[in-house]
């Protein structure tokens, strides 16, 4: 094998340790997560330098998702905000079967070493009294599994578009609290991110048991 050729493997097999090395964001949502002024790209805007990959689609249920087999904790600390439950407030579906599927998403994501951050779906008085089930199932189960899980209680729903959909500014809010919540490192207690941030988790109610 010449020098050149030898040259090019090796920096091949250095950039791939870089990029395994690299936290990766993993969002999980649905439409809140997905349009032009999303959270998700508020916080690209503010946070460039992080990692975010986004796995969101309109009208995503969490009944009827399926998580990726293939999805792997590359950098072992990837971290997934899961945002998903408004949709299951539709319709007439049982609860159980919102209650498998979201056993069966946390099971597969602890079970990959993931730090698993869920955000509760909004009260919306359009989705009452359905959305209360969806989030009383997210809740308990959370709690039975050790998840860490956030109501958004500054969520207001005139700051929404459709008393769903967040405007710029209410998008804004859940950029910066996600930020605030990624800055802590819930198991070593350290600052993994260095964060301004004014939206802390105490501007908002952590139900983690």
């Amino acid at each position: 094998m010449n020098r050149s050729k030898c040259w090019l493997m090796f920096a091949l097999l250095v950039c791939s340790q870089l990029s395994m090395a690299d936290q990766r964001i993993i969002v999980i949502g649905d439409s809140i997560s997905e349009h032009i002024y999303c959270w998700p790209n508020e916080l690209r805007l503010e946070s460039p330098q992080l990692n975010m990959q986004l796995m969101t689609q309109s009208g995503r249920t969490i009944r009827d998702f399926a998580i990726p087999r293939d999805l792997r904790n590359v950098s072992k600390k990837d971290v997934v905000i899961y945002f998903l439950g408004m949709n299951d407030a539709y319709g007439s579906y049982p609860m159980r079967y919102v209650n498998e599927a979201f056993v069966s998403h946390m099971v597969f994501l602890q079970e990959r070493g993931f730090r698993v951050i869920v955000l509760l779906p909004p009260v919306s008085s359009r989705l009452m009294p359905k959305i209360e089930h969806v989030r009383t199932v997210i809740t308990m189960q959370s709690l039975r599994l050790d998840i860490e899980h956030y109501d958004l209680q500054f969520w207001d729903e005139s700051m929404t578009k459709d008393g769903i959909h967040p405007g710029p500014e209410l998008s804004r809010l859940v950029a910066e609290f996600v930020y605030s919540l990624l800055a802590l490192d819930r198991h070593a207690g350290l600052a993994i991110i260095q964060s301004e941030s004014e939206c802390s988790p105490d501007g908002a109610t952590q139900v983690q048991g």
